[in-house]
């Protein structure tokens, strides 16, 4: 009975109470303020490129040189002379822009993950310049502060990890995402072993769509809207015909090269001449043996497909070549198909892809190689970045 009494009187009670309430509770919700998603920014998701690996200056391909900056010995400092000069006023001041570490989803607790994490903390320190970076360069020319410049990639990344890297920028600001977000894997998934072993065109579009989808549905769009951004992958072939780029000179162990025989010699030291006697080797600390052992990273083991044997033939060159157009094909297909797939599950949400084809014509010279011969110097960052902008702004 006591539970019967206690439901009639509370039925009893509430109506008039809802009624004096109600108007009250109208009136206060004019003046709470609407919720809001996003924020204008913008987050760049890729690989070394994205970091702006090796585009400092005063790298070089010599271990000794990559130690004393590690431990500090060497400044890695960026002046105002480095930046290109189309971007110095864009760029006033040099703040730098926000690098985001691995989300949840990327821990798995076993050796592997801490073993990953070294050998990033090693490139991070000693690589990657990123206020020389595409990414920065980009972000300041479209009016962006450098602390809502947001670099989620990571060195040696891959198309395969483009949802991985969506859900770091997801975590961000609690699901909040920024007004442009870029997707650029355009180096690492050519990279292999063997060239047969290089993803598929159409497994290379649908990991980029994966990406995309993740950000769709986990992430709150921008008030304004969110504008997923998916640059043509890069003519990065010419690094291996280009004569300019074959006659760029670099320091190679403390040698002056050109990038034609840092290839030929496998990034390796010179050898001694016959008869010629061999240097002592002189005692090292045993913390410069370990780190001599990872860096520099040689550009023939990072990507043999590449700088391996056989990468002047002319039928390798093809095939590569012909890859890359596959790729960019693919990545329009996953554009079009994130566009008709948002459209149809989610029609209110204000996040749409665009792809930028003016990332596909252009031309890389010496000037745009860095000290490895591998990554783009601050010149060649500049190019990426200046194509992207007509699209972006």
């Amino acid at each position: 009975m006591r539970v019967a009494v206690t439901k009639k009187y509370s039925r009893t009670m509430s109506k008039p109470l809802m009624k004096l309430l109600r108007p009250t509770m109208l009136l206060a919700s004019l003046f709470v303020p609407q919720s809001t998603y996003g924020f204008d920014g913008m987050a760049v998701l890729g690989d070394s490129l994205s970091t702006g690996a090796g585009t400092h200056p005063s790298l070089e391909f010599d271990s000794k040189i990559l130690w004393n900056i590690f431990n500090g010995t060497s400044s890695m400092a960026v002046t105002e002379s480095m930046i290109p000069p189309e971007f110095r006023e864009a760029t006033s001041g040099l703040a730098a822009p926000q690098r985001v570490g691995p989300s949840s989803r990327e821990n798995d607790g076993g050796s592997g993950w801490i073993w990953h994490n070294v050998i990033q903390t090693l490139s991070a320190r000693t690589l990657d310049t990123h206020l020389l970076s595409y990414s920065y360069l980009l972000g300041r020319k479209l009016g962006l502060p450098a602390n809502e410049i947001y670099l989620a990639g990571e060195n040696g990344s891959t198309s395969q990890h483009a949802w991985l890297h969506a859900a770091r920028v997801v975590e961000l600001k609690n699901k909040e995402l920024p007004s442009r977000i870029v997707i650029f894997y355009t180096g690492n998934d050519l990279c292999t072993q063997r060239i047969d072993d290089i993803i598929e065109g159409q497994a290379y579009g649908q990991e980029i769509l994966k990406g995309m989808k993740y950000l769709a549905l986990n992430g709150n769009a921008d008030a304004n809207g969110t504008r997923i951004f998916i640059p043509g992958f890069l003519p990065v072939t010419s690094f291996l015909h280009e004569p300019s780029i074959l006659a760029h000179k670099i320091r190679l162990h403390g040698e002056e090269v050109t990038c034609q025989e840092a290839r030929t010699r496998m990034f390796g030291a010179k050898p001694p001449l016959k008869n010629e006697p061999v240097a002592p080797v002189p005692d090292v600390e045993p913390e410069f043996a370990l780190f001599s052992a990872v860096m520099p990273p040689n550009p023939v083991l990072l990507c043999p497909t590449f700088f391996g044997l056989g990468r002047e033939d002319s039928a390798h060159q093809s095939l590569l070549a012909n890859r890359i157009r596959s790729f960019r094909e693919e990545q329009r297909k996953a554009v079009e198909q994130f566009n008709e797939w948002r459209g149809l599950k989610f029609p209110g949400r204000n996040i749409s892809a665009v792809y930028i084809d003016e990332t596909e014509s252009i031309k890389f010279d010496g000037q745009d190689v860095a000290g490895d011969c591998f990554h783009l110097s601050a010149m060649g960052h500049a190019k990426i970045a200046q194509a992207m902008l007509t699209k972006m702004r």
